[in-house]
């Protein structure tokens, strides 16, 4: 059979000799004038290597007349002999017309290493052959070769010989096609072809366009979940996110890389699976912080799950382990943590949580997909089942552009979790706007209720200083001068934080200032404030200490398990009540004694007692009561200096003389 191509163009004509003749195909220029033809018949075909160091085989005189013939459109595997590996070659001759027109071979992929000879000379390689061998992968239309023939060969017209030796791996997986064409290998105008090959990387740009898709939606949530992160650094599961958001982007841009540029093929692998564990492993944690989980022993089996399927991947890399048997035993050791991140969804569902629930369909279907998945590509590269089954998952349908199941299941999932994380910023938002509002309300009422400025009462010296750990505090004071010239005085320190602590302390204050126009005994205020605690608040408990100091020094005080008061430098032993809302049946004594002139006596919440050093030491009683007799700023700033851990509240009452004012 005889194809011709006119002469003022490049044209190709293949033609296949009879098996009778023994001749293999023979491409004439000299006829039909074809600008470029398709080779899709016979060639000469042999296993092995030329013994010949100098490459006898690729030289245009060797007699090739006992070597088979095999189609050159199709994998040497599927025309018998399906378990080859190592080295083969393939022989046929163009006849060309005399002509300075550009020749190139355009040739798909061979899924091996090869080097191409025009006229017994090597005119292009991809890959590496032994003794420096290099796997590459290029099994994609985008990685097609393009390989020109040299002018001096063609512009002289005649018969030329085209040899190609290839080498094809010995661990390639059996489900990817056997070594030599997968595909028809075109040969003609140069520029031609070069055309051919740009609206080829164009069809795999549409292929791929459904991954691409998915890979600008990654990038997108990767840097709104950093923004997030940037806003709320006290949200990690916002950085966790945005890392598996960026992993899977960089996944899918290797991948897109290696379908248009050859790369090496372990090299690729090792890089592939180092991503998809990274982005698993960060996916893992992102669930465990958005569901406020412990890390229980699901965590465990999945995070030990995803590091195992790496193991076999190294194995493969140092020649330990075919790529088949590795590509299954890192599915299988995978499998574990594609079934343990939707259990640990599921339990959080179960109990209440509803971003779990939100998120529950979706990550089933994404790794129940997943799953099935690397199922059928683990059985397709052993060869168990055909490799057209693995890949209709990938071809759910063609239009507008092919899209797979794993996209389907991956959009749905990006969809699910960018709506859970908006809802959670939303909800965040509103109750960081709630809070400021009950802060801003609380600081309000302490405003009021704790003093400025201290009443000046004749025969007494009083300081005193108030330092929040926060911006609303738990702790109180009062200081009210009596019409016999003496005060009474009030401090405690309620459990809480925040608004509520703030209407507690609204309630204590109150109460106090409305008992001194009917009682002056600290026992009898105690009862009634807690009656009054016990009435209106929802648990919690206070505790406090009221003292009357008359304007000749007599003191009388009763405590609700406060601090014991410090003396001129040493801790008063007094009776001490329950604190205030524990027990309607609780009693408080009065200890009376009188403060001598120029004696002080300080009293403190236990934010001073219990300052914290930087190792985690407390200031302690021992402390308090060596600098008691110090002045209440100077007191309060020691405490805090030595770390302050909660609210610091200090009085002092110095007794300067009947009718003194100080």
């Amino acid at each position: 059979m005889r194809l011709t191509v006119r002469s003022g163009i490049v044209a190709i004509l293949l033609a296949v000799g009879s098996i009778c003749f023994a001749q293999a195909q023979i491409v004439d220029f000299q006829k039909e004038r074809q600008p470029v033809v398709k080779i899709h018949d016979l060639w000469r075909f042999h296993t092995g290597d030329d013994p010949d160091s100098k490459l006898g085989w690729a030289k245009p005189g060797f007699d090739d007349s006992s070597w088979k013939l095999l189609r050159s459109d199709e994998p040497w595997s599927a025309q018998g002999y399906p378990e080859l590996s190592g080295f083969a070659w393939y022989r046929f001759q163009v006849i060309l017309p005399a002509s300075q027109q550009p020749m190139a071979l355009y040739i798909p992929n061979l899924h091996t290493s090869y080097e191409v000879f025009a006229g017994g000379r090597l005119i292009g390689q991809l890959g590496g052959l032994p003794p420096h061998e290099k796997v590459l992968h290029n099994y994609d239309i985008g990685t097609a070769h393009l390989v020109a023939l040299p002018n001096d060969l063609t512009s002289r017209g005649g018969p030329l010989t085209i040899a190609i030796r290839v080498w094809h791996w010995p661990h390639w997986p059996v489900g990817l096609g056997g070594g030599g064409p997968q595909g028809a290998i075109r040969i003609g105008d140069a520029e031609l072809l070069d055309e051919w090959r740009t609206l080829q990387i164009g069809a795999e740009f549409r292929v791929a366009a459904a991954q691409n898709i998915l890979l600008c939606g990654y990038l997108l949530a990767g840097l709104a979940g950093l923004g997030l992160f940037l806003m709320r650094r006290g949200e990690r599961e916002y950085l966790w996110f945005a890392a598996a958001e960026l992993a899977s982007a960089a996944m899918i841009a290797w991948d897109d890389h290696v379908k248009f540029d050859p790369a090496w093929f372990q090299g690729w692998w090792t890089l592939d699976i180092f991503l998809i564990i990274a982005s698993g492993i960060c996916f893992l944690t992102f669930v465990m912080a958005l569901l406020k989980q412990r890390r229980t022993w699901l965590y465990w089996i999945a995070f030990a799950s995803i590091l195992a399927s790496a193991l076999p991947v190294l194995g493969a890399d140092l020649n330990w382990v075919s790529f088949p048997a590795a590509w299954g035993a890192g599915s299988i050791a995978d499998m574990p943590f594609h079934v343990c991140v939707p259990l640990l969804v599921l339990f959080s569902a179960r109990r209440g949580n509803l971003d779990a629930r939100l998120l529950l369909g979706p990550v089933a279907l994404s790794y129940g997909v997943t799953i099935v998945v690397n199922t059928l590509g683990t059985l397709a590269t052993a060869g168990l089942v055909g490799w057209e089954t693995y890949t209709k998952l990938f071809h759910l349908f063609s239009w507008p552009f092919p899209v797979s199941a794993p996209n389907i299941a991956d959009f749905l999932m990006q969809i699910s979790i960018l709506a859970i994380l908006v809802l959670r910023f939303a909800r965040t938002r509103r109750d960081e706007e709630r809070h400021a509002s009950e802060l801003e309300a609380a600081r309000a009422v302490q405003q009021v209720l704790v003093p400025e400025e201290i009443p000046a009462v004749p025969g007494f010296r009083i300081e005193s200083v108030y330092k929040p750990a926060g911006q609303v505090g738990g702790d109180f004071f009062q200081i009210i001068p009596l019409p016999d010239g003496g005060l009474l005085a009030v401090i405690g320190d309620v459990s809480g934080k925040g608004m509520p602590a703030a209407m507690t302390v609204s309630l204590l204050v109150g109460t106090f200032r409305t008992l001194a126009h009917y009682t002056h005994s600290p026992g009898e205020i105690l009862a009634a404030m807690n009656r009054r605690m016990l009435a209106r608040s929802h648990g919690g408990f206070t505790t406090c200490l009221v003292l009357h100091a008359g304007a000749d020094g007599g003191v009388t005080i009763a405590n609700a398990g406060h601090i014991s008061p410090y003396r001129n430098g040493a801790e008063m032993v007094l009776e001490n009540g329950l604190p205030l809302g524990l027990s309607e049946d609780a009693t408080y004594a009065e200890s009376t004694f009188s403060l001598h002139e120029n004696e002080q006596l300080t009293l403190v919440t236990d934010g001073v007692v219990e300052a914290r050093g930087k190792g985690g030491e407390l200031f302690g009683f021992a402390r308090t009561q060596d600098i008691s007799r110090e002045d209440a700023e100077r007191i309060a700033q020691t405490a805090q200096a030595f770390g302050q851990d909660d609210d610091i509240t200090v009085l002092t009452l110095c007794h300067v003389g009947v009718g003194v004012v100080a």
